[in-house]
């Protein structure tokens, strides 16, 4: 069990947590370790340990902060793939080629062409997208870049590439989600180069990326909608449904479909 990481988690819920409407002035934000100890009914001094990475709490007790901390569905999921350990994770060999396409999301991506989608990767890399997407999100990017050895990766385009950037009105949640999503695939892909690498990367060369990683977000479900100001097709509106594949590790197809404005 990464119980650093367990520990950052939890300390990075507890100080977003709302705070307990006790007398007197509060000298932090959230909750204090004392206050969730209490509310998870263990002893203040096991709960630092717990986020000081020193012990490694049983599924009882992390349930039990999870109450106390009120996490959401998609933070408990996300709690329950870091503590799994790796003897009880059945190895996927997909894992070992993550740019190899899912069949059954390759056929899917072939049926839709009037509405933008494609195929990620765990680790975000972009393995097949249709006609649509290619026009809207990275015209620039040559249409079978996905195809390559090296194909290009929806995350480190979204914090680097001005073009991808200047999409989005606005460009934070857009951003927050991603990386929500890669801690997400992180607890789900322990010890994964490929999106080990994504993230060391992005971690050296965006500030902005860095900051949101120590925040520890977490997405699994579809980010909703999204709005862009496109160069050249003007303003839109879409909404994303997320697919994932079964046979494929982490694979993951996005569709988008326009918003009907009033």
């Amino acid at each position: 069990m990464n119980d650093v990481v367990v520990g950052d988690f939890l300390r990075a819920r507890r100080d977003a947590a709302r705070p307990l409407d006790t007398p007197g002035r509060r000298r932090v934000a959230g909750l204090r370790r004392e206050e969730v100890a209490v509310l998870a009914g263990v002893s203040a001094s096991y709960y630092t340990r717990i986020e000081q990475g020193a012990v490694s709490p049983t599924a009882e007790v992390l349930d039990a902060i999870a109450r106390a901390l009120q996490l959401s569905t998609e933070d408990r999921e996300y709690l329950a793939d870091l503590t799994r350990t790796a003897r009880h994770r059945p190895r996927d060999a997909s894992q070992d080629a993550p740019h190899v396409v899912d069949d059954g999301l390759s056929r899917t991506l072939a049926t839709l062409h009037a509405v933008p989608a494609a195929v990620l990767a765990f680790d975000m890399s972009v393995l097949a997208w249709n006609r649509r997407a290619h026009e809207i999100f990275a015209p620039h990017v040559p249409f079978d870049a996905p195809a390559t050895a090296s194909p290009p990766n929806w995350a480190v385009l979204l914090f680097t590439d001005p073009y991808c950037r200047s999409l989005f009105a606005p460009w934070g949640p857009v951003a927050l989600d991603m990386v929500g999503r890669l801690r997400a695939s992180q607890a789900k892909h322990p010890d994964e180069s490929p999106l080990e690498r994504v993230i060391l990367h992005l971690q050296a060369v965006s500030p902005e990326f860095a900051t949101l990683w120590r925040r520890h977000p977490v997405r699994l479900s579809p980010l909703g909608v999204v709005r862009l100001d496109h160069p050249t097709l003007g303003r839109l509106v879409l909404r994303d449904t997320v697919l994932r594949a079964n046979s494929a590790a982490g694979q993951l197809l996005f569709v988008f479909h326009d918003v009907p404005q009033a």
